[in-house]
C-alpha cells in the first residue's frame, strides 16, 4: 500500500482551502491532514504531527508565511524532525521576497497570478516530488547502514588480527568477548564505560550468557595467552609491569591498554 503524503495547508482564504481539499480528494496518494490560516496554530500542528509536505501562503490571517518558515527552519534541529517538502504560494511578485523564501527553506514557489496556477497543479508537484524525496532518503539510509556495517567489519578484523599476533587462540571462549570489549573501548578517548556495569552486561546479552561468565572467560583467555606467549610480543602489546603473583594483567588493565594501543 502506498504511503499517503500528509500535507499541511497553511492558507487563510476559505475558497482556496476548498479548492485544495477538492484537489486532494482526487489525488490517490495525498491527504490534506490539517488546514489553518494561523501561523502559530499551523506551527503547533506541525511539531506534534507527522507532516510530509507543507503548502504555505505568505499572506495569512494571523501572522505570516515568512515568520512561519523562519520559525520552522530554526527549530527543526531542536525538535529532531525531518524537513518537509515546502511549496510556497503567493500573490507577491517581488523578486526579493521570492529569493528570500527560497534561501530560507522553500523548495518550490508558485505565484498565484501565474495563469497556470491551480490547486491541482500545486498538489501534483507535491505528489511527484515527495515520493521521490522519500526514495532518496531511504537510499541514503541504506548506503549509510552499509557503510557502518562495513566499517564495523573492518574494525573487527583489525582487532582479531592484532589478538592473533599477540598469540591469543581463537578457540578460547573469551576470545570473541575480548574482541567486542576492545572495539567498544576503542571508541572512547575520554572516560571509558565500566567493565562490570556496562561492557560485561552488554557482551553477556549479545551471546546469551551471564556477565560473570564473560568476566571469567576473559580472565581465563589472558591467563593462557600470557603463560604461553613469548615475553617480547607480550611486552609490545602490554608494556606495563605484570603482577608476579598473577602472571597476567587484570581484565580492565589489559583491555584498556590493548584498546589504546590499537586506537593509536
Amino acid at each position: 500500500m502506498t504511503k499517503l503524503i500528509n500535507t499541511l495547508l497553511v492558507e487563510d482564504d476559505p475558497v482556496e482551502c476548498e479548492r485544495y481539499q477538492h484537489a486532494a480528494d482526487r489525488h490517490p496518494d495525498l491527504i490534506i491532514s490539517y488546514v489553518s490560516g494561523s501561523e502559530q496554530e499551523a506551527l503547533s500542528y506541525f511539531w506534534h504531527n507527522n507532516v510530509d509536505a507543507i503548502v504555505l501562503d505568505i499572506e495569512l490571517e494571523e501572522g505570516d508565511g515568512v515568520s512561519f518558515l523562519n520559525a520552522l527552519m530554526a527549530d527543526l534541529k531542536t525538535w529532531k524532525k525531518e524537513k518537509p517538502f515546502i511549496t510556497v504560494v503567493t500573490n507577491s511578485c517581488s523578486n526579493v521576497m521570492l529569493r528570500y523564501m527560497r534561501a530560507h527553506g522553500a523548495d518550490y514557489i508558485y505565484q498565484k497570478n501565474n495563469l497556470s496556477y491551480t490547486a491541482e497543479r500545486v498538489l501534483a508537484i507535491v505528489g511527484k516530488i515527495v515520493p521521490f524525496q522519500m526514495k532518496m532518503k531511504e537510499k541514503a539510509e541504506m548506503v549509510e547502514k552499509h557503510e557502518d556495517e562495513w566499517e564495523e567489519t573492518v574494525k573487527r578484523s583489525y582487532v582479531e588480527d592484532e589478538l592473533c599476533k599477540l598469540g591469543m587462540k581463537r578457540a578460547l571462549t573469551g576470545y570473541p568477548y575480548i574482541v567486542d570489549a576492545t572495539m567498544i573501548l576503542m571508541d572512547y578517548s575520554g572516560v571509558p564505560p565500566r567493565l562490570t556495569s556496562d561492557i560485561y552486561p552488554y557482551i553477556a546479552k549479545k551471546y546469551g550468557v551471564t556477565a560473570k561468565s564473560v568476566e571469567r572467560a576473559i580472565r581465563s583467555a589472558l591467563e593462557v595467552t600470557f603463560r604461553e606467549m613469548d615475553a617480547a610480543t607480550l611486552h609490545y602489546y602490554y608494556p606495563k609491569e605484570l603482577d608476579p603473583a598473577l602472571g597476567r594483567p587484570s581484565n580492565s588493565d589489559f583491555l584498556l591498554q590493548f584498546a589504546k594501543k590499537l586506537r593509536l
